[in-house]
């Protein structure tokens, strides 16, 4: 019987990228498995192959944080695979194996962000489990209030102040500078718009939402984690990737 938690066989299967190691540990199914990253078909095999292809001795897997929420594990991923990248990666699991994936990729520049920080860095360990309800709650209505409704005068609701640490590498800490890079964003023709919430995920403090938009003119997957402390947001990493045209996909399984 497998007793690793759910989160646990999340980054067992993303440390087996750089081990070598995705068939003997068992938690891919081979007979279903899900794929919606858009530049991989589905199925294990796939993976295996994708995994050939890169160059092994540069590639490596940092699982920085993970955490499950019911059959879901979801890992916060510093890697190498075919260039510096960070990543969110999510597995369903049925029956102790892994049926689904989504995850989003962005390449990771490895400079620091106006206020220091590192795409990666900061609080790693949840915290407040009986809050996790309420604490996807809370982040399901701050994207939906403030970034997609544009109700930009809610954003007070969500915040202690001024007090976010920010993690995304063009902005810097505090809530005036988050508006302030969005607004930058928009300014330059590359408006940052939320238009729909994909799914949202979390354990105790920590909540990921995916959710759908445009930066500029580009059809975009946004992976944002927040942490949350006293009710309030208090932390944000986020992962950002276009989403290729239905032409150009591998699989037919949608990018959520």
């Amino acid at each position: 019987m497998n007793l690793l938690s759910n989160r646990d066989k999340a980054e067992a299967i993303q440390n087996s990228i750089e081990t070598e190691t995705l068939l003997e540990i068992g938690l891919i199914n081979p007979k279903s498995y899900k794929q919606h990253n858009p530049h991989v078909e589905t199925g294990l095999e796939a993976i295996q192959a994708l995994h050939e292809q890169m160059p092994m001795e540069k590639v490596y897997t940092n699982v920085v944080r993970k955490f499950q929420d019911g059959d879901y594990g979801f890992v916060h991923v510093d890697y190498f695979l075919f260039e510096p990248t960070v990543a969110f990666d999510i597995h369903r699991f049925e029956n102790g194996m892994s049926v689904e994936h989504w995850d989003n990729l962005q390449i990771n520049s490895k400079r620091l962000n106006k206020s220091g920080r590192t795409m990666t860095d900061g609080k790693t360990k949840a915290i407040d489990h009986h809050k996790t309800e309420a604490n996807k709650a809370l982040v399901r209505s701050f994207i939906q209030q403030v970034l997609i409704d544009d109700d930009k005068e809610q954003a007070s609701d969500y915040f202690k102040g001024n007090q976010l640490i920010q993690h995304n590498p063009d902005m810097e800490d505090g809530v005036q500078e988050y508006f302030n890079g969005l607004a930058a964003m928009k300014e330059a023709g590359k408006a940052q718009v939320y238009h729909k919430i994909q799914m949202v995920l979390g354990e105790g403090n920590f909540v990921l939402v995916l959710s759908e938009g445009y930066i500029g003119e580009i059809h975009s997957a946004f992976y944002d984690l927040y942490r949350v402390e006293d009710d309030k947001i208090m932390e944000h990493w986020d992962v950002i990737e276009a989403i290729p045209a239905p032409e150009h996909r591998k699989n037919t399984n949608g990018k959520f």
